[in-house]
C-alpha cells in the first residue's frame, strides 16, 4: 500500500512540476493573469502569455515579434510616461472557439499618485497553444485620460 501511495505521489508531483501556469485558464482568466504579471513586471511570465511569433498594432503602428529576444514590454519607456500600474476596466470575450478567441479589454494606466493618465481599448486574438491560451495578436487604441 505504501508503494502505491508513493507511486501516486510521485506521479502527481511530476505532473505538477510540468504543469503550465496558464493550464485551465479561460480567455478572461488569461487576461486577468496577463495584467497581474504585467503589473509585477514579470517578463518571463509575460513571455509565456504571448505566442511566438505575435503581432501588436498600437495606434496604427505594426510590431512583429518573432522570438523572446525582443522584450514583450518596454517597462523603462512605460515608467518614463509616469506609469506605476494598470487596472482592468472591463473584459468581454467577443468570440471563443476551441482554439481561438477574441477578447476586448479596456484598461487604464495610473501614476504614483493613483491618477489615471491613459485608457486603452485593446482587442486580443488568443490561440490555444499546447493546451493553454496565449496572445497571438493585439490591436489597441489609447487615449489620454480626460481628453476627448
Amino acid at each position: 500500500m505504501k508503494k502505491i501511495l508513493l507511486i501516486l505521489w510521485l506521479l502527481m508531483s511530476f505532473s505538477y512540476a510540468f504543469a503550465h501556469p496558464q493550464d485551465g485558464m479561460s480567455p478572461e482568466d488569461l487576461m486577468r493573469h496577463y495584467l497581474k504579471v504585467f503589473n509585477e513586471e514579470n517578463l518571463p511570465a509575460l513571455e509565456e502569455v504571448y505566442h511566438y511569433p505575435h503581432v501588436k498594432i498600437t495606434n496604427g503602428k505594426l510590431t512583429h515579434i518573432d522570438n523572446k529576444n525582443t522584450p514583450v514590454i518596454d517597462f523603462e519607456g512605460l515608467k518614463k510616461s509616469g506609469w506605476k500600474y494598470s487596472k482592468i476596466n472591463s473584459i468581454k470575450v467577443l468570440a471563443e472557439g476551441a482554439n481561438s478567441a477574441l477578447v476586448e479589454m479596456v484598461f487604464s494606466r495610473f501614476d504614483k499618485s493613483d491618477k489615471e493618465f491613459f485608457r486603452s481599448t485593446t482587442f486580443y486574438v488568443l490561440t490555444k497553444n499546447q493546451g493553454y491560451w496565449q496572445i497571438i495578436s493585439l490591436s489597441s487604441v489609447g487615449t489620454v485620460a480626460g481628453v476627448k
